[in-house]
């Protein structure tokens, strides 16, 4: 999962990302703007507002549609 959320930070590329929010699991595409040991912060589909977002609310990450991690 760091690995996803690492090439998004570094590539500025969207993820899908699989995470409790509010209470309730999602699959949202993300961009992920900032990651350190305790959170990340997402920039959630198309909204501007970033999200912090605990690394232990995030189950899992996976490319996005049409993205297979090739430059």
């Amino acid at each position: 999962m760091e690995r996803f959320l690492r090439y998004s930070l570094e590539k500025g590329r969207a993820i899908r990302a699989v995470l409790l929010l509010n209470g309730q699991m999602e699959q949202k595409t993300v961009t992920v703007l900032a990651l350190d040991t305790q959170t990340a912060t997402l920039r959630i589909g198309a909204k501007k507002t970033p999200v912090p977002v605990a690394l232990t609310d995030i189950l899992g990450c996976d490319y996005a549609r049409g993205d297979h991690g090739e430059e």
